[in-house]
This record gives C-alpha cells, sequence and structure tokens, in this order.
C-alpha cells in the first residue's frame, strides 16, 4: 500500500518534452472515498490548476510525477478534491476519533484512514464530507456488544490508545480552517505559522511563530509539507 501524501508538493514532469508541468497541490478522491482518482496540479507561473488522472501518472518517484506528455491534463475548474486529511474523524454518538493524518492506498482503492489517534478501515466510513468523516457503519450480528466493543474491534489495535482517550481529546481548531488550498505557494509568505513544522527525519522547516519567506515554502516543498504549512499558518 502506498501513502496519499506522498504526492503533495512533487514536481509533475512531461517524459516527451523534458518539461516541469508544475507541483501537486492536493489529491482528488471520489465523493465516498473509496478510491483514488488522480491529482490537482497547479502551474505556478500562470497560476492555473489541472486535473492529472490516476491513469495517467506514469510513475511517481522520491522527487517528481511522471507524465507522457501535457495533453493527459485537463484544465481544472472547481479545485474540489475530496482530501480527507485535516479533517476530524466523528462517530455517530459524537466521539472524537481524531485529525486524519494519512490515508492508505492500493491502486486506486483506500484501504485505511489513519488519524491521531487510531486506524480505520475504509469500509467504516460512512460519510466524507466537506468538514467531517463519519464513522459509524452497522456492525453485523454485534447488537448485544457495548459501542467501545464494538469501535475496539473495528479500528486497529496496534496502536497504544483506549476508547476514553479519543473521547477525552479537545479540538481547538475550527473545522472551517481545515485543509485550506492555495493557488500559488508564494501567497503563503508574511503568513506566521501557527505550529512547528518539521519535515523528514523531524528535520525543523519553521519554527512556531516564524513569519514565512521564500526560504521556508522552499523548504516545505523540498519535504513534500506545503499543505501542512499552510494548514498551520495564517
Amino acid at each position: 500500500m502506498e501513502k496519499a501524501s506522498k504526492y503533495i508538493s512533487k514536481k509533475v514532469i512531461s517524459i516527451d518534452d523534458g518539461n516541469l508541468v508544475g507541483y501537486v497541490l492536493n489529491i482528488i478522491f471520489d465523493n465516498n472515498l473509496k478510491t483514488f482518482e488522480g491529482l490537482i496540479v497547479i502551474d505556478e507561473e500562470s497560476e492555473n490548476s489541472f486535473v492529472l488522472e490516476k491513469k495517467n501518472i506514469l510513475a511517481v518517484g522520491e522527487d517528481c510525477v511522471m507524465i507522457e506528455n501535457t495533453f493527459v491534463m485537463k484544465f481544472d475548474i472547481s479545485s474540489l478534491s475530496n482530501n480527507p486529511i485535516g479533517k476530524i474523524v466523528y462517530d455517530r454518538q459524537g466521539n472524537m476519533l481524531g485529525r486524519v493524518i494519512e490515508v492508505e492506498i492500493l491502486g486506486k482503492n483506500v484501504k485505511k484512514i489513519i488519524t491521531n489517534k487510531c486506524e480505520i478501515p475504509q469500509r467504516l466510513i460512512c460519510k466524507s464530507g466537506d468538514n467531517f468523516l463519519i464513522y459509524g457503519n452497522p456492525i453485523k450480528n454485534k447488537k448485544n456488544k457495548s459501542f467501545n466493543q464494538q469501535i475496539s474491534e473495528s479500528i486497529s489495535p496496534n496502536l497504544p490508545i483506549s476508547f476514553a482517550t479519543i473521547q477525552a481529546v479537545p479540538e481547538s481548531k475550527p473545522a472551517e480552517n481545515q485543509a485550506r488550498l492555495f493557488a500559488n505557494s508564494n501567497m503563503l509568505i508574511g503568513r506566521r505559522v501557527s505550529n512547528d513544522i518539521l519535515g523528514l527525519n523531524n528535520e525543523l522547516i519553521a519554527n512556531k511563530f516564524d513569519i514565512i519567506d521564500k526560504n521556508i515554502v522552499n523548504k516545505a516543498r523540498k519535504h513534500n509539507k506545503l499543505n501542512l504549512l499552510a494548514y498551520y499558518s495564517k
């Protein structure tokens, strides 16, 4: 399985002409969060965004995404992606199961949603909204079991968490501020960082309260953390 976040901020290169097409701005999922449909790619010079469908991705390396040519790119108007990263997961009883930090994909299929508290199989996400995910597919033949027992069987037991811990986590950020998109990374310059941003191998990209400059933007792009920098800045 591969992690969805590996695509964010990667360069998109056309093999036919050897040119830089743009950078991956976001990931596109279907409305039910079952399939990985493609990528939203931004051309920073024109500030136009394009859709790159999954079937047209030839290869994904450490630094870039390879495509055959620019003709496979479709002009994007809406920039709607249904990317769950940054959204909060709630169950039907109003308990918070954490904020989504990763999505695991196998081919085109979404297999697992990972929050900062637990791992949830995709089949147990019953709704993917603009701001939240809802956990709550009914678990058959378990009517006599308590809700705590049901959720402990559904969520990965490998993480050192308890249901009580999930319930107790306060949410300090409003959902409306989640997963903000930006048409040009230069728009981040001048914003103030609201949280420490770490990159690969815990390399520091920016300290809390830093004012974003070109150096910080370039570091974030290098570490595929532009979305995280956008999220934790204002």
